[in-house]
């Protein structure tokens, strides 16, 4: 189903599967062009615009995944209302598939990146074989979210509004779009709230190396990432049963 997901997106497209390395890129060209060079935004003052660009955009795809999976997630039982009504289905997949179709995507932007951060003047180490360790509990959460929404969209339509602003909220109060060094220090702890905050801050600090968050902090992530995964996915078992009810 990720597989079919991921092919629907480009089919009949004049570049076809060429988009999905197309896209980030073009993503990438903008976001620079906007951050770097109109608001001439940097994390540092000793930063280039290529070194802010690249690290702008290791965030913004990890924010991609979490919105494409959460808005999308909102309908996804509506979208598959024959597999709910006429089919003997895990319905569990629907979400699932949501989160490796966008994990799909979010890989070409960061194969990407990685290509373009040598020829920007950041070496790759071997640091980088540590990505999948990080983004495992950022996928985890996104999940259990996931199925959360999902579960509450099949019964309540206002959910995918309130999505909307709760993408919004997190890609703001998060250090996707600025470092944690630009706020208080006794506000920096309430960010780490935020889904996107450590992930993001581990995976700079292995391609940029930036300070990576306490240990504890990364500790605590992955312990709530695992309970939020448990409790999204028990919660939508539980309810699901209802949803050839409400379609």
């Amino acid at each position: 189903m990720a597989r079919r997901d991921v092919e629907s997106r480009y089919r009949g497209a004049l570049l076809g599967r060429v988009w999905m390395f197309l896209s980030p890129l073009l993503m990438l060209l903008v976001y620079t062009f906007v951050f770097g060079h109109v608001l001439k935004s940097r994390w540092g003052s000793d930063q280039d615009t290529a070194s802010f660009a690249l690290a702008l955009f290791s965030g913004l795809l990890l924010n991609g995944i979490l919105g494409d999976c959460l808005s999308r997630a909102a309908s996804v039982v509506h979208g598959h209302a024959n597999y709910v009504k006429k089919l003997v289905f895990p319905l569990e997949v629907l979400p699932l598939s949501l989160l490796l179709s966008s994990l799909v995507n979010a890989l070409f932007g960061y194969l990407i990146l990685m290509m373009l951060m040598p020829l920007l003047g950041h070496p790759l180490t071997w640091g980088v074989l540590l990505l999948p360790f990080f983004i495992l509990p950022f996928l985890l959460c996104v999940g259990g979210l996931s199925y959360v929404i999902a579960a509450l969209g099949a019964y309540f339509r206002d959910v995918n509004q309130i999505v909307q602003f709760f993408l919004v909220l997190t890609l703001f109060l998060s250090p996707v779009l600025y470092p944690l060094t630009a706020l208080p220090e006794d506000v920096r702890p309430y960010l780490a709230l935020n889904p996107l905050t450590i992930p993001v801050e581990m995976i700079r600090s292995v391609l940029f190396g930036t300070p990576m968050p306490a240990s504890m902090q990364v500790i605590a992530y992955f312990a709530a990432s695992c309970l939020v995964a448990l409790l999204g996915l028990g919660m939508f078992l539980r309810v699901k049963d209802g949803f050839a009810d409400v379609l």
